[in-house]
């Protein structure tokens, strides 16, 4: 099981210095990736509710990124597919794919946030799955008649989303799955299905099963006692898009605590069919990526 991390680019840690040293390190501590969120226009109430703006534009960082390591790849936690027209990212996808090699990973999604869409007015919230189904037809081939730059090697295209529909979307239009948290029995099962559905469409190609982590914490010794997860966002509010937390019993989130308990957290993913994990540690501390590496990601080298 291979390990990335996801990138804090926003709110106070969005400037250079900090995220150069963090992506540095993680190509020296030989993280498989680097993750990066996507918002573009962050209305004012979401502010209000859990996001810290501004946030850097992904592709424009990945690229940046991509040109200050050696071999970390660089991964969108996820894009935003309805934002932009598909034309526009795969030329940047192609370009990038020429200039740097195959160190691209588009993680792919139909987005949540209402307000976001109604400002940028690149297409109708109400369609934004099928407009995300459209892009990534488009990713693969370029209409008729006209000439787009592609990579020597395709871009791997990772599918977001937890619901049954994504994961179809996932096993069917896409290289991979990149899921937010999820208990380990979910996660087998909608493994099974997926894999179901690509042989039943006859598709046997390389695909990695991928998951994107909750927040991630390394305590130096165990908590005495864990307090109830915060309850999830209402049906039918925007904000219902985050799944419940994962905890155990006594209500200590996964991927919070020890590391033996981070360690058996994460042998849970793997048993469960895991290639790759993002973890979510929300800072640009380099000591908190190099505790993670030595103390976690080494007993699974």
């Amino acid at each position: 099981m291979r390990f990335g991390f996801s990138v804090p680019a926003y709110g106070l840690h969005a400037n250079g210095p900090e995220i150069r040293d963090l992506l540095e390190a993680g190509d020296e501590l030989g993280f498989d990736s680097a993750w990066f969120p996507d918002h573009i226009a962050v209305p004012d109430y979401a502010v209000a509710v859990n996001l810290t703006p501004p946030f850097l534009e992904p592709l424009a960082t990945c690229a940046w990124g991509l040109g200050i390591t050696m071999r970390l790849r660089m991964g969108t936690d996820v894009l935003v597919a309805p934002y932009r027209h598909p034309l526009l990212v795969s030329a940047m996808t192609g370009t990038l794919g020429r200039l740097a090699g195959d160190r691209l990973i588009l993680g792919v999604g139909i987005g949540y946030l209402k307000g976001e869409f109604e400002i940028l007015g690149t297409a109708p919230y109400e369609r934004r799955a099928a407009v995300t189904e459209e892009f990534l037809r488009a990713q693969r081939s370029a209409p008729a008649g006209c000439s787009v730059v592609s990579p020597p090697t395709p871009v791997p295209l990772w599918v977001g989303g937890n619901a049954v529909a994504a994961q179809r979307r996932a096993a069917l239009l896409g290289d991979g799955w990149h899921p937010l948290w999820m208990p380990d029995g979910a996660y087998a099962e909608a493994r099974r299905r997926m894999l179901d559905v690509r042989a039943a469409a006859g598709l046997d190609g390389p695909f990695t099963f991928s998951y994107s982590c909750g927040a991630t914490r390394l305590l130096t010794r165990p908590s005495e006692s864990w307090s109830p997860p915060p309850a999830r966002a209402l049906p039918g509010s925007e904000f219902r898009y985050a799944p419940e937390a994962w905890v155990d019993a006594d209500n200590r989130p996964h991927f919070v605590g020890t590391a033996d308990q981070l360690v058996s957290d994460f042998r849970l993913l793997e048993a469960a069919g895991v290639d790759h994990v993002t973890v979510r540690l929300g800072s640009t501390d380099v000591g908190d990526l190099e505790r993670f590496s030595t103390e976690v990601g080494a007993a699974f080298d």
